[in-house]
């Protein structure tokens, strides 16, 4: 059973960093296009800004449930890092339940969010807002995705070299 759950985890992980690798690509291109829309001679289209807003949408889309899996989110290491290895394993499961938890409540509004938006078209671009939109429901199902595989023990630890040293 821990294997088949391990390669649903390595398998949505995958997704998840090449929709991150590809909302990233997108985003610097955009932003090239910016710059060098700039400058006198070069073209600056209009539809530029409003893709670096849905790649920074898709960016934080696909990389909030890698960064939870690692425990990259928001810590308050002030509070925990004190603490013994044994408190300090409790309190991030506590903070798992409530991610769950939170994440699932959230999931409905968001499914309706998505679903209510059907038939809107971006202006700029003419692309169809439920493809933006979708991220407001992958967040949170993201979230809860990765909180349920951190309390079932598949959770992952940053780099020694990562983050601030004390």
């Amino acid at each position: 059973m821990r294997l088949a759950l391990a390669a649903i985890l390595a398998a949505v992980r995958a997704v998840c960093r090449a929709g991150t690798l590809a909302a990233f690509a997108v985003l610097i291109g955009v932003v090239t296009v910016q710059v060098l829309g700039r400058i006198p001679g070069f073209p600056a289209p209009s539809w530029t800004e409003e893709i670096a807003r849905f790649a920074l949408v898709y960016l934080v889309g696909f990389s909030c449930g890698l960064a939870l899996l690692r425990g990259e989110m928001v810590n308050v290491d002030l509070f925990v890092a004190p603490l013994p290895a044994s408190a300090r394993r409790v309190i991030e499961r506590v903070v798992d339940v409530i991610v769950l938890g939170f994440s699932l409540v959230i999931i409905p509004g968001a499914y309706d969010y998505v679903a209510f938006s059907l038939g809107e078209r971006a202006r700029s671009v003419d692309l169809p807002m439920i493809t933006v939109y979708a991220v407001m429901l992958l967040i949170p199902a993201a979230l809860a995705f990765f909180s349920l595989f951190r309390l079932l023990g598949f959770a992952e630890t940053p780099p020694a070299s990562h983050g601030e040293l004390t």
